[in-house]
């Protein structure tokens, strides 16, 4: 079993953040059918699905559909958005019993107004038992906030009781019941156009998790949004096929001896936090 399957439900996004990665992928929406093929497919596999690779979840036209599938079929869904569009989705969210999580990415704007929308809306899913809300802050440079980070941070002290120098030496903090806090250091996504960062290193794809892209690529990890490493295509090929590949399994045998087998994962810094 895995602990989670990353589902991108749509790579289209409503922002354009400067520290998000740019591919050159097709602009796609996961339809209701192809959706529920891959529930079907993952569903002996995994009990948690997380609905974002690249995109915004909550801009999907049919999320309720897709929220309701997975109700059906006793599946937990995890969701990561900019929060841009909570205050619009905000009756979905609240009718569901399926969503375990949701991240909002502070980082991604500086507007108060912005502030005053998300906290309003998690004022509401706060009190749904099943639902934690997680303000996630992954911009810190050096264990240093920077003065944009500094502004976003007070704005939202305007709701909450924290400390800021607690966050830097904390990742996570509980600002109340189901809600937290937590903070990251920022990071490159790995392209194969920067410089290498070694061949060495272990990573839980294909351990703990897998991605599928939009496109129904099966990919091994979360920051390959542009499928590089293709696996195989969840839409012509069984989900039990694609893990049995020799592909598939050099990939995993390779991070067990602390060996990076694919060229993509030479670049990446995160396998370095392992």
């Amino acid at each position: 079993m895995f602990k989670k399957v990353y589902i991108e439900i749509t790579n289209i996004c409503n922002k354009n953040c400067s520290f998000c990665s740019k591919d050159t992928k097709p602009k796609k929406e996961m339809t209701i059918k192809e959706f529920e093929h891959i529930i079907n497919e993952i569903k002996p596999y995994t009990n948690y699905v997380y609905l974002h690779v690249k995109g915004e979840p909550l801009i999907h036209s049919k999320l309720e559909q897709i929220l309701d599938i997975c109700t059906k079929n006793n599946i937990w869904v995890n969701i990561t958005t900019n929060g841009s569009l909570l205050k619009q989705k905000e009756h979905i969210l609240l009718k569901q019993n399926t969503i375990r999580q949701i991240n909002i990415s502070l980082h991604s704007f500086k507007e108060e107004e912005y502030i005053d929308n998300i906290v309003n809306t998690v004022n509401k899913l706060k009190n749904k038992d099943n639902i934690n809300i997680v303000y996630r802050f992954w911009a810190i440079t050096n264990n240093h906030f920077s003065k944009d980070n500094l502004a976003i941070l007070n704005q939202l002290q305007k709701y909450y009781q924290f400390n800021i120098q607690e966050l830097l030496d904390k990742n996570n903090l509980k600002l109340e019941k189901n809600i937290y806090l937590n903070k990251g250091d920022i990071f490159d996504w790995p392209n194969t156009k920067t410089k290498k960062i070694g061949t060495t290193g272990y990573c839980h794809a294909l351990k703990t998790h897998f991605g599928i892209l939009s496109d129904g690529t099966v990919v091994p990890c979360c920051l390959d949004s542009s499928g590089l490493i293709e696996l195989g295509n969840i839409f012509d090929e069984s989900l039990e096929t694609i893990l049995e590949k020799t592909k598939t399994k050099k990939i995993i045998k390779g991070f067990q001896n602390r060996k990076v087998v694919e060229e993509l994962c030479e670049y990446c810094s995160f396998k370095e936090r392992f």
